[in-house]
């Protein structure tokens, strides 16, 4: 067994140029936690020092052990090894922003976009979090979306936990970056945080929040000379090209002066869509075309192994259908939903609460014993079963449609194994397919019928 300190090594999370982050199992308790061990690559200890690698990684868990805050992640403890380096640990969070939309480490390839309230709430709460960091004096530099972890387990409204704090510079502190260091993702950093890291205040932050909030509304980075954001999504108005024009503003004293205006006129721009919306959904609705059937989905577990879901799937390079079925298809049944198109017979609703993968059986037994709907057959959906109920993420008069199954249930859990540590799930209110440890946890929505 591997360790790090007391702690069991379950898995490499990640790596970066400073250290590795390790899911880790504290003994005794069970729990899993997330561990970041310093461990700088050969080439970045050359360039920045070891000592200045240390320096920066013992900064990082002292702010994030100082400061408290429901969008900032905290520590638990600190340690060192047995070799003498410094590791800390941290809530295990199974998702981010950056998996949530597909993001890759081909950064400029397009990704998956949110819907308007989501990705307007996770700017709000990256933005709260901003708000204390800054209050303490403290610079992020690198915010992106795979620095905002995804708290609560597939339902709506998770919340955004900031992490990686190993590039942050507090109030006052002397210069620290090495000659010719960039500091943060190119495709994140301010202009002025490129040109002079040190320099760079809180409005590099916003800067970088504007990016995200791009990405996650637009599917794409913002470019010079590329169209207005209201001509390329129907929730954007001429008021949302003025936001951005200042979030992304390439001089700093014409951006937002402070991560809490950011926030208020952001929430001023989701105010007034909501009117729109308001007002776009009093019209009488188009009337919905008749089901088209579809051919039956496989209903038999597998295991697929670690590659893409491209490569066992129907499904694009971002992991979603190649086509989506109508989702007023649905006829109602009590508590159920049955699909004309498929034959198959779902749950409206889900498990009371999020499960991890090998806690399903059981929760798939109880609803059999209770003879849920007057049936004993309901089974964990398929990978390919879960994909015809998703839908794209909601756009212009798509919010005025009444979910047919219930919103808050974001993640749902297929009896497809991907890995002997992990399985596919659907990302629903992102409509893709994509695959977690199975430690972690996701709603279970039973479904019957159907062929093998």
């Amino acid at each position: 067994m591997r360790t790090v300190g007391k702690y069991e090594i379950l898995g490499l999370l990640g790596r970066g140029g400073m250290g590795a982050v390790y899911k880790v199992r504290v003994p005794g308790a069970g729990r899993i936690l997330a561990l970041k061990l310093l461990a700088p690559a050969e080439m970045v200890a050359e360039f920045v020092g070891r000592a200045e690698c240390e320096r920066r990684f013992l900064r990082e868990a002292r702010t994030m052990g100082a400061l408290r805050h429901p969008n900032l992640a905290g520590v638990y403890d600190f340690d060192r090894d047995a070799a003498g380096r410094p590791f800390f640990t941290m809530d295990y969070f199974c998702a981010s922003v950056g998996s949530l939309i597909g993001e890759t480490y081909r950064v400029e390839a397009p990704s998956r976009i949110l819907p308007l309230d989501r990705a307007a709430d996770m700017a709000r709460q990256t933005l709260a979090g901003l708000s204390r960091l800054h209050a303490a004096g403290v610079v992020h530099r690198d915010v992106k979306p795979f620095n905002l972890l995804l708290a609560d387990a597939g339902t709506a409204g998770e919340t955004v936990k900031l992490i990686d704090f190993g590039l942050s510079r507090l109030r006052g502190e002397a210069a620290q970056a090495a000659a010719g260091e960039k500091l943060g993702s190119p495709f994140y950093a301010a202009p002025e945080q490129e040109a002079d890291p040190d320099r760079a205040d809180a409005r590099a932050d916003l800067y970088a929040v504007a990016v995200t909030l791009y990405r996650m509304l637009l599917g794409r980075l913002p470019e010079p000379g590329a169209s207005a954001p209201s001509s390329l999504s129907p929730d954007l108005d001429p008021e949302w090209d003025a936001f951005f024009a200042a979030g992304l503003a390439p001089d700093p004293a014409r951006r937002f002066a402070s991560a809490a205006a950011m926030a208020a006129a952001l929430r001023a721009r989701v105010d007034a869509w909501r009117d729109r919306l308001d007002a776009a959904c009093a019209l009488p609705p188009e009337p919905a075309p008749a089901p088209a059937p579809a051919a039956p989905p496989d209903s038999a577990p597998r295991r697929t192994g670690p590659g893409p879901a491209r490569a066992f799937f129907p499904v694009d390079e971002l992991a979603r259908p190649l086509r989506y079925l109508d989702p007023e298809r649905f006829e109602t049944r009590g508590e159920t939903l049955r699909d004309p198109a498929t034959g198959l017979t779902w749950q409206q609703g889900g498990s009371d609460f999020a499960l991890a993968w090998d806690e399903a059986p059981a929760w798939l037994d109880s609803l059999n014993a209770a003879r849920f709907a007057g049936r004993g057959d309901w089974r964990l959906p398929t990978a390919e079963e879960l994909l015809t109920l998703l839908t794209p993420p909601r756009q212009g008069a798509d919010f005025c449609l009444a979910p047919r199954f219930d919103p808050a249930m974001t993640r749902l859990w297929s009896a497809d194994r991907a890995t002997y540590t992990s399985a596919w799930f659907a990302q629903a209110e992102v409509g893709c397919l994509d695959r977690m440890d199975l430690t972690c946890q996701a709603h279970v929505r039973a479904v019957c019928g159907g062929e093998a």
